[in-house]
């Protein structure tokens, strides 16, 4: 059977441009059709944990994200006023842990893949099988035929929307906001990412390359609730007034502009993610809560798995097939996990709160055990 050559992705962000930049050294023909007019990342950090920089080694990007990023060495989890509770070091591996700017690893993947590749300001409308070639439409009228498509457009999937059905993501009760700022504050550790977990809210900071601080914080709330009239800055700074001291010295040292707010959402896993040679990858096969600190990471997994797969099997089927049955039962397990770990932190009461800092106390070693498994994989 003659393999697939001619791979449309829908999505442009980092699982797209990691497809992209696996299937190119896989020696496929991929095009990126991306909605946006430019490819830009929104201004967070992500932290890349072992399992992750593994496919940056194989994608031959390790070295360039470790010189624009942050080498992690200790994700510690604290009370709200800063009392250790789990302390993880994550530097024990054959690979390292990296603190980066969002913006740098898609900048990293994309300019290793050549621009005529990605087409941008396309957004996907619809697509129809054509014997054995896949005909996707797009809302401006253009038309692209390929030998399989993959959908890595996201949490709310228009790929997902048209194989699957338009079933909405989950709220799963919380809002988020995400800083970035020049300011290092007294009480931060080198090479550690600090959480900070209080009633029903939460907060956490880590070094981004650069000499840049990122700092994320999570509070319950009703879904698509509008910031506060006094802004999100003095509204946090109101929030977490009482909280352990670099907390609110981040927030006041961080402008109003560079603070982002999303709401979190989820999908509870479930099959299939492929019907013949149609795929989805990452957020669009199965987006999940940030507690783990797996989303990009297994987007990045995704993306070498499915590569690997369209080049051992000829028939684009069986090869999804495949991809499949490789990555549910992981994706699964951490979507669940992240769920888990989020249920955690909507604790409110405070008897309740001081229950779960006992309890993750007593428990230090299985929860730094269950975490390091994470990282351990290798795909």
């Amino acid at each position: 059977m003659q393999q697939a050559k001619n791979i449309i992705i829908v999505g442009g962000g980092i699982g797209g441009a990691a497809t992209a930049l696996a299937l190119y050294k896989a020696g496929f023909e991929a095009v990126v059709y991306e909605q946006a007019q430019e490819l830009l990342e929104v201004g967070a950090g992500i932290a890349l944990w072992a399992n992750a920089t593994h496919i940056l080694k194989n994608l031959g990007l390790l070295e360039d994200a470790i010189s624009v990023g942050c080498l992690t060495t200790n994700y510690q989890f604290n009370s709200q006023s800063g009392k250790e509770l789990v302390n993880i070091p994550v530097d024990g591996f054959e690979l390292p842990a990296v603190g980066i700017h969002r913006a740098e690893l898609h900048q990293l993947l994309w300019r290793n893949v050549s621009s005529e590749k990605f087409v941008l300001g396309q957004t996907f409308e619809r697509f129809e099988q054509e014997g054995k070639k896949i005909c996707a439409h797009f809302t401006s009228g253009l038309t692209v035929i390929g030998d399989a498509l993959i959908g890595a457009d996201g949490l709310r999937s228009r790929v997902r929307a048209v194989l699957k059905g338009n079933q909405p993501p989950i709220y799963r009760n919380f809002k988020t906001w995400r800083g970035l700022t020049d300011y290092v504050p007294s009480g931060y550790r080198p090479g550690y990412i600090q959480e900070f977990l209080g009633c029903g809210k939460g907060f956490g900071f880590m070094m981004l390359g650069k000499g840049r601080m990122y700092w994320y914080a999570a509070a319950i709330a009703t879904e698509a609730q509008k910031d506060a009239q006094l802004g999100r800055g003095k509204e946090l700074e109101i929030m977490f007034q009482d909280w352990f001291a670099s907390i609110p010295e981040l927030i006041r040292a961080t402008d109003e502009a560079d603070i982002l707010t999303t709401d979190l959402y989820d999908r509870a896993p479930t099959q299939p993610w492929s019907k013949q040679n149609i795929t989805l990858l990452g957020d669009a096969a199965h987006p999940m809560l940030p507690t783990m600190g797996q989303g990009a990471c297994t987007a990045l997994e995704d993306a070498f798995v499915v590569a690997k797969c369209l080049k051992d099997q000829p028939d684009p089927i069986a090869a999804f097939q495949e991809y499949e049955f490789l990555r549910f039962p992981r994706t699964k397990l951490i979507v669940e996990q992240s769920l888990r770990s989020g249920k955690m932190g909507e604790l409110n009461n405070p008897f309740a709160v001081a229950l779960r800092n006992t309890f993750m106390k007593l428990m230090r070693t299985p929860i730094s055990n269950s975490f390091m498994s994470l990282q351990a994989y290798r795909a």
